[in-house]
C-alpha cells in the first residue's frame, strides 16, 4: 500500500511539525512497518475529509424519527412543560416533550409569567427552540415554580425520570458552530480506522490524542471551554437519555456520543502528560467528561459518578450529592436542602452501601480523617476529589456481602461490612516514597507488589498499565522511573515524555506517562508500612495510637486485589486510614462484620 507523502503546505497538517522528508512526528507501527505518524495520519485525514456529510440540526432528525416518536409510559412525568408559549399541564398527559439542558445565567433576571416568577433567559430558550419544533418543551426554570419550595422538591426528585422519559434532551452549548460540528465528526471518523486502532493497540497515548483532537483543534479549545461542561446537574442532564444532542446558538448539531468518543484519548494524554493543562483545561476535568460515557448505561455505580460530578462545580453544595440519584439509582433519598451537608453525603454513600454499592471506597483514602468531623471518617467530600489530578485506571468493584443485622459502632457516622485480617503484628517507621520502596524490597516484596501497594489507588495496578500501553512486566521500569522524578536524579523532557516528538515509537515504552503520574502523588508525604497476619498495606501517617488491626473492605479490582482499612483499638469505630491490601498467602480472614465507622 502506498503511502502518501509527508504533508508539506497543508495547514490542517502543520500539527506534526515535519518539512518535507525531515520528520518529526515520531513513527508507529501499521501493518508490521514502521512508519511516520505523520503519513498515517494524513491517509485517514483525507479519508474522512472526503466523505460526503450533510450536517442535520436536531428538529430535522427528530421530524425524520417522528413516526417512531411514542411518549415514555415507565417514568415519572414532569408537572409542567411550555408549548406554544404556555404552560401546560404534563403530569395527567401521555404527551411527548423535549427536555433542555442549560446553564443558568450567572446573574439571572427574573420576571412574572403565567402566575410565577421565571427567568427571561429560560423564556428566551423556550421561544428560540419553539419556532423549529411543535413539540412541548420541559426547561426547569419555567416549568417548576421556583418559589413553591414543596412542589420544586417534589420535581427534583423526579429530575432524572425527567430526562428518562423525553423524546429527546438538548444540551444548549452557545460555543458550538459548524466549524465545531466538523471536527467533531472527523475527530469520531479518524477514531474508527486503521491508523488510530495501531495506536490505540501499542498504547501510544500521544499519537491518539493527536489523531483524536486534530492536533489539539481551536474548535475543541473552544467547544470544552464552556461553562456547560462544569455545572454538576448537566452530568445527568446529558447521559440519561440516548437521543441527547449537544445545540449550539444556530442550531448547529453534535449527538453527544461523539463528542464523549473523542474525549476518551483526550482524557489519558491529560492524565498522563507531565503539564495539568490540555486543551485550556485540567487532566481532572477531562477525566470528568470522560466518566459521562459509563453513565449512560443503565446503572453507574457511585464510586465512578463520583469521579466525575465531583470535579465539577455547584452553587449549593448539596446539589453535589442530589444530582447524583438519578444516575446511580439512588432516587429513593429526597433532597433536602435544610440538612446539614455532611449528613447528605454520609446519607447518599449509606444509601448506595445499603443497595450492594461500596465503589465509594475508592474515594475514602483522599479522607483528611485527622481534620473530619464525627461520623466522616470514611465519607468522601468532593473539595478531596476535585483536588486529586484524575482517576486510576485499575477497575473496582463491589464484593457481594451476606445480610447482617447486627450493626456494632456508634450512633453517627456510616455503616460498612469488613473483615478482620488480624492485629498489626509490625510497622514501619514514617518514611518518605524512596525509604518504602528500599524498605519493601527489603521485605522481599516484588516491584509489581510495590507499585500496586503505593500507586494502585492513584494511577492504576501494574498490570492494568501494562495492558494500557502494550507491554509485559514493567512495575521494575516503573518504579525506578517514578523514584527518579520524585527525587530529581531523572528529568525527563516533554518531548521524550511518552515519546512526543521525533523518536520512534516503541511499543510498551508509554509507560513512562504513568511513571510521571505517579511522581506527583506521595510528594513531601510520610508513609508507614503496616503488616497483619493476612497482608501488608502502606498508608500515609496518621494520629491512631496503640494496636491496630486491619480489615478487607467489600471492594476489589478484576483481579481480586481489596482495598483495606486501618482501625485502632483505641478509636475501633472510626477509620485511621484505607489502602490497598497485598495479602500473603494462604491467610485467612475472619467473618463478614457490620460496623458504623464515625
Amino acid at each position: 500500500m502506498q503511502m502518501p507523502t509527508c504533508p508539506t503546505g497543508i495547514s490542517q497538517m502543520n500539527i506534526w511539525k515535519c518539512e518535507n522528508e525531515r520528520h518529526q512526528c515520531g513513527k508507529m507501527m501499521e501493518y508490521n512497518a514502521a512508519i511516520p505518524r505523520c503519513r498515517a495520519y494524513l491517509r485517514d485525514y483525507k479519508n474522512v475529509t472526503e466523505r460526503k456529510t450533510s450536517f442535520l440540526t436536531w428538529h430535522q432528525i427528530i421530524k425524520n424519527a417522528e413516526s417512531n416518536v411514542k411518549a415514555a409510559t415507565t417514568y415519572a412525568r414532569p408537572q409542567n412543560c411550555i408549548r406554544d408559549g404556555k404552560l401546560v399541564d404534563s403530569a395527567s398527559s401521555a404527551e411527548p416533550y423535549i427536555a433542555i439542558s442549560y446553564t443558568w445565567d450567572i446573574r439571572p433576571s427574573f420576571k412574572e409569567w403565567e402566575g410565577r416568577r421565571v427567568t427571561e433567559q429560560a423564556l428566551h430558550i423556550a421561544d428560540r427552540l419553539s419556532k423549529h419544533t411543535s413539540y412541548a418543551l420541559w426547561i426547569d426554570a419555567i416549568c417548576i415554580d421556583q418559589d413553591n419550595e414543596p412542589v420544586k422538591m417534589v420535581e427534583l426528585a423526579k429530575m432524572a425520570d425527567i430526562y428518562r422519559g423525553a423524546t429527546a434532551v438538548l444540551c444548549l452549548v452557545p460555543e458550538i458552530d459548524q466549524t465545531t460540528s466538523r471536527v467533531v465528526e472527523q475527530g469520531t471518523g479518524m477514531i474508527d480506522l486503521d491508523g488510530f486502532r495501531a495506536l490505540e493497540q501499542a498504547g501510544d497515548t500521544h499519537g491518539m490524542y493527536m489523531f483524536a483532537s486534530q492536533g489539539s483543534n481551536k474548535a475543541l479549545h473552544k467547544l470544552f471551554s464552556s461553562r456547560w461542561w462544569t455545572r454538576v446537574w448537566t452530568f445527568q442532564e446529558a447521559v440519561l437519555n440516548h437521543i441527547t444532542f449537544l445545540v449550539g446558538e444556530k442550531e448547529e448539531t453534535i449527538p453527544i456520543s461523539d463528542v464523549l468518543k473523542i474525549s476518551h484519548p483526550i482524557s489519558r494524554r491529560a492524565a498522563t502528560q507531565k503539564k495539568d493543562n490540555l486543551l485550556g483545561q485540567s487532566s481532572s476535568f477531562w477525566d470528568s467528561v470522560h466518566s459521562m460515557s459509563d453513565a449512560m448505561k443503565a446503572y453507574m455505580p457511585l464510586g465512578t459518578a463520583i469521579s466525575s460530578v465531583w470535579r465539577r462545580q455547584s452553587t449549593v453544595t448539596h446539589d453535589m450529592a442530589y444530582s447524583l440519584l438519578g444516575v446511580c439509582r439512588l432516587e429513593t433519598i429526597t433532597p433536602d436542602y435544610r440538612l446539614p451537608v455532611g449528613k447528605v453525603f454520609a446519607d447518599l454513600v449509606d444509601k448506595a452501601s445499603s443497595k450492594g454499592d461500596f465503589s465509594w471506597l475508592r474515594w475514602s483514602h483522599v479522607v483528611d480523617r485527622d481534620a473530619t468531623c464525627e461520623g466522616m471518617s470514611m465519607v468522601p467530600v468532593p473539595a478531596t476529589v476535585l483536588a486529586t489530578p484524575a482517576s486510576a485506571i485499575t477497575q473496582w468493584r463491589s464484593v457481594e456481602v451476606p445480610q447482617m443485622s447486627v450493626v456494632r459502632g456508634g450512633a453517627v457516622g456510616v455503616c460498612i461490612p469488613h473483615r478482620s485480617t488480624g492485629v498489626i503484628r509490625w510497622q514501619s517507621e514514617p518514611e518518605d516514597i524512596k525509604g518504602v520502596i528500599n524498605m519493601l524490597q527489603k521485605l522481599s516484596y516484588g516491584p509489581e507488589d510495590i507499585w500496586n501497594l503505593l500507586f494502585g489507588l492513584h494511577v492504576g495496578f501494574a498490570c492494568d498499565v501494562d495492558k494500557a500501553v502494550g507491554g509485559s512486566g514493567l512495575a521494575q521500569a516503573l518504579l525506578n522511573l517514578a523514584t527518579g522524578y520524585i527525587d530529581g536524579t531523572i528529568k525527563l523532557e516533554d518531548s521524550e515524555d511518552d515519546l512526543v516528538g521525533d523518536k520512534p515509537y516503541t511499543r510498551g515504552y508509554g509507560f513512562t506517562a504513568y511513571a510521571s503520574m505517579a511522581a506527583k502523588v506521595w510528594r513531601n508525604t510520610q508513609l508507614v508500612v503496616m503488616r497483619s497476619q493476612g497482608g501488608t498495606t502502606v498508608v500515609p501517617t496518621h494520629n491512631g495510637t496503640g494496636q491496630a488491626r486491619l480489615h478487607r473492605l467489600p471492594v476489589e479490582s478484576h483481579r481480586g486485589t481489596c482495598l483495606c482499612l486501618v482501625v485502632h483499638d483505641s478509636t475501633k469505630f472510626r477509620a485511621s486510614a484505607i489502602g490497598v491490601m497485598v495479602e500473603d498467602d494462604h491467610a485467612g480472614s475472619g467473618s463478614w462484620q457490620f460496623t458504623r465507622f464515625a
